[in-house]
């Protein structure tokens, strides 16, 4: 049985380097393409050689067009900035996309429900398993505590990460909305200054940006009595690229829809 073609798309970044890397050790699925900005110092070089492990003959390049035609499923990591053209290239050569990109604006996500009208998409600001086991573990817990309880988010990565909060944090914050039947209005982002006593309804998300920590996310539960922390901390890039290829693997047999990391996993 060949293996599944996956082109990625913003090969050339720390998540580039990881999927590339989980993917040649695949037994499924191999690189099929590594398309990285027009105009990019690194088009030319070997995407194994860059990422750290033996030459893969893939080479990077900036035609992300012909980098769909060769390919069966694609994995987007690249930067929001550049992201509505690579969705619309993936609608147009009718190819499944993973779209592991953050930061991105609810007009873009609205460019994905449309566009999953017409192609296969897996969205998901976090790709780990254990992340969306964190997901459904707040979601639970949110469900039974209710109101008995304060919820503190609690977000840290490394100093080069440029969106705060994270696409995992923002996650947070929408399975805790829907659980506990909240509004936008009810969240607040870090504090400063003087405030009043804390609002029973109040979700509140705190950034740090230091160091080179890959990902940790705590949801904090607080009663009088007790307190329920939900963690999950990254240690290595590959556990997000080691779902990135599992969701690439389950778009295989899709014709269009949207679809998440639950759908992916079973959860």
């Amino acid at each position: 049985m060949s293996k599944l073609k996956i082109g990625l798309i913003g090969a050339n970044g720390r998540m580039g380097k990881a999927i590339i890397q989980v993917l040649a050790q695949s037994q499924k699925s191999s690189l099929s393409s590594a398309t990285v900005k027009a105009g990019s110092v690194y088009i030319g070089f070997d995407s194994g050689i860059h990422s750290g492990i033996k030459e893969t003959g893939v080479i990077f390049d900036s035609d992300l067009v012909a980098a769909c035609k060769g390919s069966d499923v694609l994995i987007d990591f690249s930067s929001h900035t550049g992201f509505s053209e690579n969705l619309s290239i993936a609608v147009a050569e009718k190819k499944p996309i993973v779209i592991g990109t953050t930061g991105l604006t609810e007009a873009e996500k609205m460019e994905i429900q449309t566009a999953s009208t017409q192609i296969p998409i897996v969205f998901s600001p976090n790709m780990s398993v254990g992340v969306n086991l964190l997901f459904k573990l707040t979601e639970i817990a949110a469900k039974v505590l209710q109101e008995d309880f304060d919820v503190e988010v609690l977000d840290i990565h490394h100093r080069h990460k440029k969106d705060a909060p994270s696409g995992t944090a923002q996650h947070l914050k929408e399975v805790l909305l829907r659980a506990f039947d909240r509004k936008e209005e009810n969240v607040i982002y870090g504090r400063h200054g003087m405030y009043p006593e804390r609002d029973p309804k109040e979700i509140a998300i705190h950034t740090m940006r230091a160091g080179e920590v890959i990902g940790d996310h705590t949801v904090f539960f607080l009663s009088p009595e007790e307190r329920i922390e939900i963690s999950h901390k990254a240690q290595d890039r590959k556990t997000f690229a080691v779902g990135a290829v599992k969701a690439a693997e389950f778009l295989s047999d899709k014709s269009k829809g949207l679809y998440n990391m639950f759908d992916v996993l079973g959860i």
